[in-house]
């Protein structure tokens, strides 16, 4: 009787590694996760108004894509586009209000925009949501 319900949990525990593993494969390769990529790449190579252009198609096809407003964003400050990145950010935190990359993002564009108190608050966000990145904007910016 024991064996048998070792046999029952071990069938029901495979399948679900097997569907979890479906659904990680099918999220990782979605059509906005496959443009958001080509976006990342385009903004690796300094093409950030491309990168711009493959963020808006993900953000069309799926408007609560926290992190292509973020990406999106950060390309925009690149651009010197300070204001169009804030207010990215700001959705991007509207959506996902934990999201500590987007509060880095943000950060930055604020640095760029010249308010360091707001920037250094953004920073600190950042940080103590688990961005680790952040604390070197911290060290050099706020301290």
């Amino acid at each position: 009787m024991k064996r048998g319900i070792l046999i029952v949990v071990g069938a029901v525990f495979a399948f679900m590694l097997i569907r979890m593993f479906i659904i990680i494969v099918v999220l990782l390769t979605t059509p906005e996760g496959e443009i958001h990529k080509k976006g990342l790449i385009s903004g690796h190579k300094g093409d950030w108004s491309a990168a711009i252009e493959h963020f808006d198609r993900v953000i069309e096809m799926k408007p609560h894509h926290e992190k292509a407003y973020t990406t999106r964003a950060y390309a925009k400050s690149q651009l010197g586009d300070q204001q169009g990145a804030i207010e990215d950010t700001t959705i991007a935190l509207q959506k996902y209000p934990f999201y500590g990359r987007a509060y880095a993002v943000q950060g930055l564009a604020e640095f760029r925009a010249g308010d360091k108190e707001i920037g250094c608050k953004d920073m600190q966000q950042a940080y103590d949501l688990g961005f680790e990145q952040a604390k070197e904007y911290i060290n050099q910016y706020c301290n």
